[in-house]
């Protein structure tokens, strides 16, 4: 594992094929939020927090030792878009993903962002699914 001071952590966007609102189908966003655990738990990233919108996602995460930031979104994409394939036709998700390197001080102010969101998080399909801060 990199050390601390080698550790970065980045914000990555993506969006659905044609800003399709595929995560208004609670089972849709409860598949992307398991893919999304599924490889934290694996280990292919420390993953900070993530919001789920109807048509995008947003992730904060630190890629592991071995990992590229692309590998990262490509296995969050591809993973979900593998497990929904007999449900659904047709394309996923728009082509590339957006990402930034977040600041350290602008972590410490995500952190607070996303930590206010978890004790009641909208459940209401407009609003965003968020996750709790993990390590």
């Amino acid at each position: 594992m990199l050390s601390n001071s080698a550790m970065s952590t980045y914000a990555i966007t993506t969006v659905t094929y044609l800003r399709r609102p595929l995560f208004l189908k609670t089972a849709n966003a409860e598949s992307l939020v398991n893919m999304l655990f599924h490889y934290r738990d694996e280990g292919r990233y420390l993953l900070h927090g993530f919001a789920v919108m109807p048509e995008h996602l947003h992730v904060l995460l630190i890629p592991a030792a071995g990992q590229t930031i692309e590998r990262c979104a490509q296995c969050i994409k591809g993973g979900f878009s593998h497990q929904i394939r007999t449900n659904f036709r047709g394309e996923i998700w728009q082509a590339g993903f957006h990402d930034h390197l977040v600041k350290p001080i602008d972590l410490d102010r995500l952190t607070q962002v996303l930590a206010s969101l978890w004790p009641e998080p909208p459940l209401r399909p407009e609003g965003p699914v968020a996750a709790p801060l993990t390590q």
